[in-house]
């Protein structure tokens, strides 16, 4: 329980976090409205969910910035060995404190996006989506230890290697972990299986490795 306080404390108090949720939800709120004065046309959920498209960007950089930080300010991770040793359920620990710090961000994030087209109903598969993403991204983060690397690889895949794999008929795009953010229904599996996969490797590095 007192990890558990220590683990929440630390997220709730990093100046970066704030900064980025902040910034990812006004980038969202502008999106959303954007999108839905601009083409009142568009399919229901094209709307409702298109702003996530953009700002997921954010919720990677979240999770990175939770993850690394223990490893680049001071090493910290060193610290928290010392108050819990035990590594595995030290992991679980900080995927679970960071999940519930994420939550009610991405709800209201995901709420931003898909209220304004009048999407309610998108609203909670956005908001377990973004979670996930986050928790995918601090999972690769624990894996790199560093913040630049790790948002680099994270933001590649998401921006530039999804999309051309999109533009190419049939394939492996549909496996991709952001895939529920563009259909919900058919790419949940995807990124449950990516997010649970991530954070195994996470824990198996974190396990072995040296701090």
């Amino acid at each position: 329980m007192n990890v558990a306080r220590a683990e929440l404390r630390k997220l709730l108090t990093l100046p970066s976090l704030r900064l980025t949720a902040l910034l990812t939800w006004a980038a969202t709120l502008l999106l959303a409205y954007a999108y839905a004065y601009a083409d009142r046309d568009a399919p229901l959920g094209d709307a409702a969910l298109a702003p996530l498209g953009y700002t997921q960007a954010g919720f990677l950089v979240l999770g990175v910035l939770a993850a690394a930080s223990e490893y680049e300010e001071g090493g910290q991770i060193h610290t928290t060995l010392l108050a819990m040793p035990r590594r595995l359920p030290l992991h679980v620990v900080k995927a679970l404190t960071l999940g519930a710090v994420t939550l009610p961000v991405a709800a209201v994030t995901a709420a931003t996006s898909t209220l304004p087209a009048g999407g309610a109903t998108w609203t909670p598969a956005a908001t377990a989506y973004l979670t996930l993403t986050t928790l995918l991204a601090a999972a690769v983060a624990g894996v790199v230890r560093r913040a630049v690397p790790a948002a680099i690889l994270l933001l590649g895949l998401y921006f530039i290697v999804g999309p051309l794999l999109r533009a190419r008929p049939g394939g492996i795009a549909a496996y991709l972990p952001d895939t529920a953010a563009l259909d919900p229904p058919r790419g949940a599996a995807a990124t449950v299986a990516w997010t649970a996969a991530a954070l195994a490797l996470a824990a198996l590095t974190f396990h072995r490795r040296d701090a």
